[in-house]
């Protein structure tokens, strides 16, 4: 587990420094490290979520770099697997899984995050009777609508677009 510290900590210093490049390709070496760990240093869904957060991190650093596209696959199947038990506690990562997605063309997998990830904010902003909730889950689920459309899945661009008319209406 040092040499995840380490990493992490050569990420900082890059991105202190103004490196952003790379301090993403550190970031990369520290979400791969946590996938090498084993059961007894750490309980496997903490090291794939904090996995997950350290290529979100390094996708968002490598923004317009080469080797994006490499590391949008190994940040595509670390989100795919901590999707596995549903978008609960991950909205924020289904978000901009989905955009991030969008962005390299992928809008049938953006769809899928997107669209899961409104249900659950939807959901969140029903039982809360939250407005700021209720307008983020009608932008989701534009965007999975958006998403949806440009992958031609047009069953999930249908409810998509329904649901965020709903969300429009004012609340019951």
């Amino acid at each position: 587990m040092d040499r995840i510290g380490i990493y992490q900590a050569l990420a900082r210093c890059h991105e202190k420094l103004g490196d952003v490049k790379s301090a993403g390709q550190w970031r990369r070496k520290a979400g791969s490290a946590y996938l090498t760990l084993s059961d007894d240093a750490m309980a496997k869904d903490e090291r794939q979520y904090l996995s997950l957060v350290e290529y979100r991190n390094a996708v968002q650093d490598l923004a317009g770099d080469p080797s994006l596209k490499e590391i949008a696959g190994e940040y595509k199947s670390v989100l795919a697997e901590n999707w596995k038990g549903g978008p609960e506690g991950l909205t924020h990562e289904g978000l901009f899984g989905g955009v991030f997605l969008m962005g390299l063309g992928d809008h049938a997998a953006a769809a899928r995050y997107l669209f899961d990830s409104a249900e659950a904010i939807s959901e969140q902003a029903t039982e809360a009777r939250d407005p700021a909730l209720r307008e983020a889950a009608r932008r989701a689920y534009e965007l999975a609508h958006e998403a949806a459309m440009k992958s031609g899945n047009m069953q999930v661009a249908q409810v998509a677009k329904v649901r965020a008319t709903d969300l429009a209406q004012p609340a019951p």
